[in-house]
């Protein structure tokens, strides 16, 4: 089977525009250092704090499991170095926006690029050097005959955040990346990634990734579109991420 990720360079540009913001280039760098409970206390707090009011009074944030407040308490008690340079540049991103609509929608931009960022350095760190793979981001999808490019249902959602084919092993995975899971008006999306599994004869593994925990995510989509089947569909949450 012939699979290809041609990049969509306007979209790749943008993101990577944003990704070399000093204080998102920090953030990502120290979700990439952790592993286990910091990483999943560290990407919870970007989950579930998404207002500066909410970094000014971290244990009033209601979704922020209170093993992570814990935790945070801990941490500044302490004066964790990390965790305070943490702290520090994820205020300095937050307090870059107006505290209006307007403002958050363009912050949500911004955080968006973390965990797809993190997806993909990771993904990249587990195949480099592996002889025919490639790790792509802000991609379309091709394979064999069916390109998302010209096979459209909709007018968006037809690229994938991260993509990877290993082509001697004939497998790969392609992932939507949440900071949380808001989609409650993407269903295409959805599909999209369906799609793609039964085109690739599910030689390619279509997953959902999220910031928040897995149990989160599923609650979130039984909600948004009860009844479907999601079978056909990956979750990855923060346990799930922190191990990849």
């Amino acid at each position: 089977m012939r699979v290809d990720f041609p990049v969509d360079e306007r979209s790749l540009r943008y993101i990577e525009a944003m990704e070399d913001d000093p204080d998102i280039k920090a953030i990502i760098s120290i979700l990439l250092e952790k592993r286990k409970e910091d990483f999943y206390n560290y990407a919870s707090i970007v989950c579930f704090c998404y207002k500066e009011e909410d970094l000014i009074n971290l244990p009033d944030v209601k979704h922020l499991p209170n093993r992570v407040k814990a935790w945070i308490k801990r941490k500044s008690f302490d004066q964790d170095t990390e965790y305070i340079i943490f702290f520090k540049h994820l205020f300095s991103l937050y307090s870059g926006f107006v505290q209006n609509y307007e403002g958050w929608d363009k912050l949500g931009k911004h955080r968006s690029v973390i965990p797809e960022a993190y997806i993909y350095h990771r993904t990249k760190e587990r195949y480099a050097g592996k002889p025919g793979a490639k790790v792509e981001r802000e991609c379309f999808v091709v394979i064999d005959g069916w390109d998302s490019r010209r096979n459209r249902t909709k007018d968006e959602g037809q690229k994938v955040d991260v993509a990877v084919w290993d082509g001697p092993a004939q497998h790969g995975e392609v992932y939507e990346v949440k900071v949380k899971v808001y989609i409650k008006e993407k269903e295409h999306q959805l599909e999209f990634l369906e799609t793609i599994r039964k085109v690739s004869n599910k030689r390619i593994d279509v997953i959902l990734a999220s910031f928040a925990p897995k149990h989160v995510v599923l609650q979130h989509l039984k909600t948004f579109f009860p009844g479907r089947d999601l079978s056909q569909i990956n979750i990855f949450g923060v346990d799930e991420l922190q191990n990849l």
